[in-house]
């Protein structure tokens, strides 16, 4: 009887201790749990230390779920002394899980992801970029990391040419072009294009060789002369010399010309000596 109301007080003061306290006890971690995330880093770029230029060193760090196969991507770096940047270049990782050499099909690429781009001033020279990786195949697949500098190109607006021809224009007393034909080559909407020329040049005095052709830009077309038009002259594209001499002589010529409106507003063009 005795020994049975020890050990029922045992028992009772064991559930108090167990419990009467109100805080939890440690739990010993399961070996066999994965972590919710995983920190992979790679300082070794391209199978060896060596960086891209301008870079000068740096880690890439895979942060995520190792059975997920989108991620973050980070890096964490310096520039070279000498760096010199456009704030054109962005910064490229490509994944891999083999990494064995620079030799074609050494490696297996299994995602690539935009670091963005690397601005020109970075404080204390440091590179700082991060972004999110999809991939083929997931996180802890990933053995080899590689970056590239990568510079892309807006897209252009397709050049277009806008042409005037014209059988016979006197652009000077006694001085007229023949069959000429005027053509502009650029952008729409630049104000900087091409103008090439083509004509025979007719002069029944004798000219210096001192005077140039030139060519008048106008945004309307009217019949007067570039002395008399009441068009807005928009540019002047000054084209060679006339050869000395008289009598006629074919003229091939181009030159690079700026004016005050894009090269679509431009609707006529006048031919003159300078």
């Amino acid at each position: 009887m005795i020994v049975r109301m020890m050990l029922a007080a045992v028992g009772t003061l064991a559930v108090v201790l167990s419990f009467g306290s109100g805080h939890a006890q440690d739990v010993p971690a399961d070996p066999s749990v994965k972590p919710p995330f995983v920190v992979a880093s790679f300082s070794s770029i391209y199978g060896s230390t060596a960086l891209p230029s301008p870079l000068g060193g740096g880690t890439v760090s895979l942060v995520g779920e190792p059975d997920s196969k989108t991620f973050g991507v980070s890096f964490n770096g310096t520039l070279t002394a000498s760096a010199s940047l456009t704030g054109k270049e962005k910064l490229v990782a490509s994944l891999y899980i083999k990494c064995d050499g620079q030799e074609p099909g050494s490696r297996v690429t299994v995602g690539t992801v935009d670091l963005g781009v690397l601005k020109p001033a970075q404080p204390a020279r440091a590179v700082m970029a991060i972004g999110e990786a999809t991939a083929f195949v997931p996180l802890a697949s990933i053995t080899c990391v590689s970056l590239a500098l990568r510079i892309d190109e807006p897209d252009k607006t397709p050049s277009f040419v806008k042409t005037f021809t014209n059988n016979e224009i006197e652009i000077a007393e006694d001085v007229t072009v023949l069959n000429s034909t005027v053509r502009l080559i650029g952008e729409p909407d630049s104000k900087s294009f091409g103008l090439s020329y083509r004509g025979t040049l007719q002069s029944a005095i004798e000219l210096s060789g001192d005077a140039t052709l030139v060519a008048h830009l106008y945004m309307k077309c009217e019949n007067d002369s570039p002395d008399t038009t009441s068009a807005i002259h928009v540019g002047t594209a000054k084209m060679g010399e006339v050869p000395k001499g008289r009598g006629e002589s074919l003229r091939i010529m181009s030159a690079d010309v700026t004016a005050f409106v894009p090269l679509r507003e431009v609707e006529c063009v006048k031919l003159g000596l300078q």
